[in-house]
């Protein structure tokens, strides 16, 4: 018997009011979680076959009868876009580590990317698995999550620069975010406009040419994720409209706290999040999982 199975609708809910019981800190848990039952609940068989695999996450829980009480999970998105999630409130984890290692939910032959919390446990844990075939972990990005309590976010103010329009953006803008993101690949443009479609982003168009000249959107964390703007248009207040506007947006549309996440070298993006409102509460880390 594999020791995970798919966490029904209730299950899930359970698990996110877990999770909310350790805010600020589980801010990253529980607004995955909240992604993630959100677009199963809208996503329909037909929409699967357009949408990007990475929204299409499946959350596992421990198969046994004693309930999760330790609010294990491991939430797995589809081939194409593999990313595993999880994370455990037992210390050491052990029935997590015992779940890795025996499931048959993974494809460790396809190099999954492995998403985790500020949990040294876990993180060592994934290091010593013991799976075929032999896998090994390079940290791929280390970053810090800032939130923002969705009463503060919701109350928020922006104006937008005089040289600029401010605009919902459309599917079509994907292939433009997709060539500014540095760490695009395969199928990252998919993953672009799927989460326009689905989520939220917002544009700063040039009022004389009507040219794109700053991006942001809600990523498949429900964070705010690639807040952008062109070389030659920084420093005119654009990132800080965008990152109130989104901000506000997520907090408005779907009634709950907001974060983001920064590597700790961006120290512009860090002045800017710190100065809209965000407070660092803890960090994520993404690993690269390789044949060994």
């Amino acid at each position: 018997m594999d020791p995970l199975r798919p966490a029904r609708v209730e299950e899930l809910k359970h698990l996110i009011g877990i999770y909310k019981q350790f805010l600020p800190q589980s801010i990253q848990f529980v607004s995955l979680l909240q992604n993630i039952l959100r677009t199963n609940l809208t996503l329909h068989d037909t929409d699967k076959e357009q949408v990007s695999h990475r929204l299409q996450k499946t959350v596992y829980i421990p198969n046994n009868e004693k309930g999760n009480r330790l609010a294990t999970f491991v939430a797995i998105s589809r081939e194409e876009d593999l990313f595993i999630f999880m994370n455990t409130l037992e210390v050491p984890p052990t029935e997590l580590t015992h779940a890795l290692e025996n499931t048959t939910y993974i494809k460790w032959g396809i190099k999954p990317m492995f998403v985790i919390g500020d949990n040294s446990e876990i993180r060592a844990k994934l290091s010593q698995l013991t799976v075929e075939p032999k896998v090994q972990f390079e940290s791929w990005s280390d970053c810090v999550n800032y939130w923002m309590p969705q009463t503060e976010a919701a109350k928020l103010s922006y104006i937008v620069p005089a040289d600029v329009d401010l605009k919902p953006l459309q599917v079509q803008h994907a292939k433009q975010l997709n060539e500014w993101w540095p760490y695009r690949y395969r199928t990252s443009q998919q993953y672009f406009e799927s989460a326009i479609k689905y989520f939220g982003a917002f544009g700063l168009f040039d009022k004389t040419s009507g040219e794109l000249v700053a991006c942001v959107f809600q990523n498949d964390h429900d964070a705010v994720g690639h807040l952008y703007t062109v070389h030659e248009r920084c420093n005119r207040g654009y990132g800080c409209t965008l990152a109130k506007a989104i901000t506000k947006h997520i907090a408005v549309q779907y009634k709950q706290d907001v974060h983001t996440f920064i590597d700790g070298n961006n120290e512009r993006s860090i002045r800017l999040f710190n100065k809209i409102g965000y407070k660092a509460v803890s960090r994520t880390e993404w690993l690269v999982a390789s044949k060994h």
